[in-house]
């Protein structure tokens, strides 16, 4: 029995984001690229997108294929179907479509508009032809949403509005450069450094696009100095002086000077845990911990430690929802873009099919006129169609 299309596409979806699980539920479904392959490996046609907020599985190939999503999932998490399908949403067709430019177009994101969705995606697409698992429709269809996505960004305001979450974090900072209880004290190996103003930052990680960002965002601040766990950030010029590189096994020896804390690692364990912080924060000073990480990199139990408060990745959502306000008008234009690009992206899937079966519609309307090929559509297109296509015969008669 042939592959029927179902409603303007084959390709289907299952997704885990921060919309349907929290992130100690999502931390469960962080791949890396050997389990990523694993799952290529299990399936027809397929990409898989794994970012902090959301897990994604777009497959193309197979007619309903969310069973073996599914088991694919809870094999990697541990959980029970039954339970699995409480937590993901499924999509299929022109819905599946829709929600894959939805989500490259960063409509789907925690910030709307946000710029890192675009990378990931990419990323996750190319990763997937690295491995020979597109296939037609996922190609067309992930070249068509990254299109679409840069040219949102270029012809409306959503990016000129957007606020991402490097940038939140970076915010948060800011705001702690005024809080009360700063230290004064110097920071070893550190010369001819600022004492009475300096708010000095431990960045554990960051070596990836957000982490970067982040650092970036801070060292152009100007008044303040960033210690940091790695050794491939690439700083130049008056900037070098505001960066100290640490050993990441001295992480903790640095946490008195430290004013904030951001972990932003990919370590299946805790960079930080209450335990053994509690010994190096006994002047109960205040500190601000920021844990970007999936899984968590900070033990939650230091935000109940004197003085400490401790900012996670979901606490993010509600800083993304007052600057989503201001951006209504630009997803507003987005939106109507993101339509006309996605009619041309059915059109296009369509008459592929379509073209497989041109040979066969020759022969059956061999010796048919223009009259009889009208009333045959006459009688089996609704009104608005039959309509539509007399509209567009009209129009291309000369």
């Amino acid at each position: 029995m042939p592959y029927v299309r179902h409603n303007g596409g084959n390709m289907e979806c299952i997704s885990i984001s921060f919309k349907s699980a929290p992130e100690e539920v999502r931390k469960c479904f962080v791949f890396s690229e050997e389990e990523k392959r694993k799952i290529l490996e299990q399936t027809s046609q397929a990409v898989v997108l794994n970012t902090c907020n959301r897990t994604e599985i777009y497959v193309t190939g197979g007619e309903n294929s969310f069973s073996l999503l599914e088991r694919l999932l809870a094999d990697k998490s541990g959980m029970e179907e039954t339970q699995l399908r409480r937590i993901s949403r499924r999509f299929q067709g022109k819905k599946a479509l829709e929600h894959l430019y939805r989500v490259t177009c960063g409509m789907d994101s925690m910030v709307l508009g946000e710029d890192e969705i675009l990378g990931q995606m990419r990323q996750a697409y190319l990763f997937s032809c690295k491995e020979g698992k597109p296939g037609y429709e996922l190609n067309t269809a992930f070249q068509g949403a990254l299109a679409c996505a840069k040219k949102i960004k270029t012809e409306t305001e959503i990016s000129k509005a957007s606020v991402s979450i490097a940038t939140l974090v970076s915010n948060e900072v800011f705001k702690a450069e005024n809080g009360p209880g700063r230290t004064e004290k110097g920071l070893p190996g550190v010369e001819n450094q600022r004492t009475d103003s300096l708010l000095r930052v431990l960045l554990i990680g960051g070596s990836g696009k957000m982490g970067s960002i982040i650092l970036k965002n801070l060292l152009d601040h100007g008044n303040i100095h960033v210690l940091a766990t790695k050794r491939n950030h690439t700083v130049t010029g008056s900037a070098k002086g505001a960066l100290t590189v640490v050993e990441y096994g001295e992480r903790y020896d640095y946490l008195e000077q430290a004013d904030v804390i951001i972990s932003a690692t990919e370590s299946p364990h805790y960079t930080l845990t209450a335990g053994e912080a509690a010994g190096y924060l006994a002047d109960g000073r205040e500190r601000l911990f920021i844990d970007i990480a999936v899984p968590a990199d900070m033990d939650k139990d230091i935000g109940t430690l004197p003085g400490c408060r401790l900012i996670s990745i979901d606490d993010f959502e509600r800083l993304a929802s007052r600057n989503n306000i201001r951006k209504q008008q630009a997803i507003l234009d987005a939106g109507e873009m993101m339509a006309r690009e996605l009619d041309t992206l059915y059109k296009t899937l369509a008459f592929h099919d379509a073209a497989g079966r041109l040979d066969t519609w020759k022969e059956r309307f061999a010796g048919c006129g223009p009259d009889k090929i009208l009333y045959f559509l006459r009688d089996k297109l609704d009104a608005a169609s039959f309509e539509a296509v007399l509209k567009v015969c009209e129009e291309n008669q000369e």
